[in-house]
């Protein structure tokens, strides 16, 4: 199936949903946009890649239009916008006012070839955010069908009302780096971890992936795509390609938080480039069943043992505690979970609040880190009164929580 790229004259009849199923948005950027062929429709301007731009719906829905199918108006307008975006602090599409129904990058990427040299097993390829090294010669059509994994899972961090600002490590440096691995060997051999998709290695600036994570298989001297790269395929990669997306938050946050938001991402449904978050009750039981419910129950963390777990406890239930792991992991996408759509008014006002108090910290990030947790998170509520609204409020979503006592991960010691 190709990825979506829709004619104007389509967007204009197919996409506008009935006034039943429209949601609020950010009416600062509306604007009436006009087809080649005279058609209008009323959509916010959301950025431009290339030679298409990207609007957002009235359902919150993003879809991407080639210029070409605009008028000469209004694909002059989208040129100046990003002139304008280009000379200023970053090329980053806008954060969401609120959580949208979908995110879709529409056509598939088109990389560049940067170098192929087959004597140094060096082949380097660009994305428009992303910049791939290989030790093996790839076809570009692989090249597409991987790179658009990367780049739907960047413009989704880019997109969501968090306003995470994804950004390359170094200053100065352009393109975020994913680093190929043709065999498994190769990958478990420079840092992969044993049965993984794809590790985001923060000491190297980089995301290690073997090729078998990206549909691709070796055959001879031959490249094959086995695979178009759809959900059930990429739940690790998209899980660790956010892990890069927010690179410079993570000293800033708790390692609930840095898995748990991860897990978020992971959670909602991907297929060929499209996000769509309003799927996401459904998703939740898959969720949870595929961490050891059945759908409808989980046995959950304690809150405050989550809380306080520490990368290094975090770590060794990942080979210590038999599947203790795994609930570590779903403990934290359920928390994250419930501060992005249920907490408060179920807007993520708070995390969203959260994260701002943190953003432009330079020092002293755990004093800061907690002020901002206590202030905005807890509220004021105790243990027992956060369990109390999480099981409130998961029951709302159709899901019964239990909790352990603390202590089950070996390597916790609660905080003083």
């Amino acid at each position: 199936m190709k990825a979506r790229l829709l004619p104007l004259a389509f967007l204009w009849i197919g996409l506008v949903p009935p006034l039943w199923s429209q949601t609020p948005e950010d009416t600062s950027k509306k604007r009436t946009w006009t087809s080649n062929d005279g058609r209008t429709i009323e959509a916010s301007f959301e950025g431009a890649e290339g030679d298409k731009v990207r609007l957002r719906l009235a359902n919150g829905t993003i879809a991407t239009v080639p210029l070409e199918r605009l008028s000469k108006e209004d694909a002059a307008f989208v040129k100046a916008q990003a002139t304008a975006t280009a000379s200023g602090t970053g090329t980053n599409p806008p954060a969401s006012k609120e959580w949208p129904r979908s995110i879709d990058i529409g056509a598939t990427p088109d990389p560049e070839t940067v170098t192929e040299d087959p004597e140094k097993k060096e082949f380097v390829y660009r994305s428009g955010h992303y910049e791939f090294h290989c030790d093996s010669k790839l076809t570009s059509t692989v090249v597409r069908e991987f790179s658009r994994i990367f780049e739907a899972t960047y413009l989704l961090n880019c997109s969501l009302p968090l306003d995470l600002k994804p950004m390359p490590e170094d200053d100065g440096q352009e393109f975020f780096v994913a680093r190929l691995y043709t065999t498994r060997e190769d990958y478990l051999a420079n840092g992969g971890l044993e049965g993984s998709g794809g590790v985001y290695q923060r000491s190297k600036k980089s995301l290690a992936v073997p090729l078998g994570s990206l549909g691709v298989k070796i055959q001879g001297s031959r490249v094959l795509l086995e695979n178009s790269g759809n959900d059930d395929d990429n739940k690790t990669l998209i899980h660790e390609i956010t892990h890069q997306m927010m690179n410079h938050w993570l000293p800033k946050l708790r390692t609930w938080y840095v898995e748990g938001s991860a897990e978020a991402v992971e959670m909602i449904e991907y297929d060929r480039g499209k996000f769509n978050l309003a799927s996401r009750k459904s998703r939740l039981e898959d969720y949870v069943d595929r961490g050891g419910g059945d759908g409808k129950n989980f046995r959950m963390l304690d809150p405050g043992e989550l809380f306080g777990l520490d990368s290094r406890t975090w770590a060794a239930a990942l080979t210590s505690i038999r599947g203790q792991a795994t609930q570590n992991y779903h403990s934290a996408g359920l928390m994250a979970y419930y501060f992005y759509y249920l907490d408060g008014d179920g807007d993520g006002a708070n995390l969203i609040a959260y994260l701002r108090e943190l953003e432009n910290v330079e020092r002293e990030f755990k004093t800061a880190e907690t002020a901002a947790f206590e202030k905005h998170l807890l509220r004021g509520r105790t243990n027992d009164q956060l369990k109390e609204d999480l099981t409130k409020a998961f029951r709302g979503e159709g899901i019964a929580l239990t909790f352990d006592e603390p202590g089950k991960n070996q390597a916790f010691t609660s905080p003083e």
